[in-house]
């Protein structure tokens, strides 16, 4: 009928298992010192490239980059995914919006070590109030190992994108990793090879309270290019949990 716990700080303390709502395990890092590193708040994908963990059900984040993009992704199981996501272009005189869907399904092979995800972005463009209209519909398939925990790992992924009614004839390539190098900030790369260009990034993410901070510069590399260009990255996500 009751729990006691044994504290450092208060000694012991006797709780009445009426008054206890949830249990959940804490699923951070404790430390030689005994201080403990939070979790991970976005610890199912890079900086936009999703890896082979899951959200755990009932959770989720809001993910927003650069203002315009926009995308909710909730656990609906330990090993499935479901993201909604857009670009508020309507916004602007109405200007053509694009909309999607990323479905995913996590697959531990060995917990905490090795996952493979298995997932889909499927959208569409909406314009005046109809689907379809100002750019059709694009998307890709996509498959991803992931080898570490939640807060070390690298991922290897192959895409195939659509656009335009029909697929890409080559694949997408991604590697990407991630490595905490404290209690509240990350090292993130993520990388893509495309049919004849490549995208590289370097950056970091911090964490703010319960909020993820991302920042970094994606760097597109191609045969010929001799101006060197880099494009900056600033996101944000904010995680939340279903009420128990």
């Amino acid at each position: 009928t009751e729990l006691q716990l044994k504290t450092d700080k208060f000694g012991v303390m006797t709780i009445k298992k009426i008054d206890i709502k949830v249990i959940r395990l804490f699923a951070g890092r404790k430390k030689s010192d005994g201080s403990f590193w939070p979790d991970n708040p976005q610890s199912t994908r890079y900086f936009w490239q999703p890896n082979g963990y899951g959200i755990k059900k009932g959770e989720g984040y809001y993910q927003n980059v650069w203002v315009f993009g926009n995308q909710a992704s909730v656990g609906v199981s330990d090993n499935f995914t479901l993201g909604l996501g857009m670009i508020p272009m309507f916004f602007f005189g109405g200007a053509p919006t694009p909309i999607w869907i990323t479905p995913k399904v996590s697959i531990p092979i060995k917990k905490d070590k090795f996952n493979v995800g298995l997932g889909v972005l499927a959208g569409t463009i909406v314009s005046g109030g109809n689907w379809g209209e100002g750019g059709g519909s694009f998307g890709i398939a996509y498959g991803v190992t992931t080898f570490g925990s939640r807060d070390a790992n690298m991922s290897f992924g192959l895409g195939y994108g659509y656009a335009g009614g029909s697929w890409a004839s080559r694949p997408t390539i991604t590697v990407s990793f991630l490595h905490r190098v404290g209690a509240k900030g990350y090292f993130v790369s993520e990388n893509y090879l495309f049919q004849d260009v490549g995208l590289l990034s370097l950056g970091g993410r911090r964490l703010v309270k319960k909020i993820s901070i991302d920042f970094g510069l994606f760097i597109p590399i191609q045969e010929g290019l001799d101006l060197f260009v880099a494009i900056p990255w600033l996101g944000i996500a904010v995680p939340f949990a279903k009420k128990q």
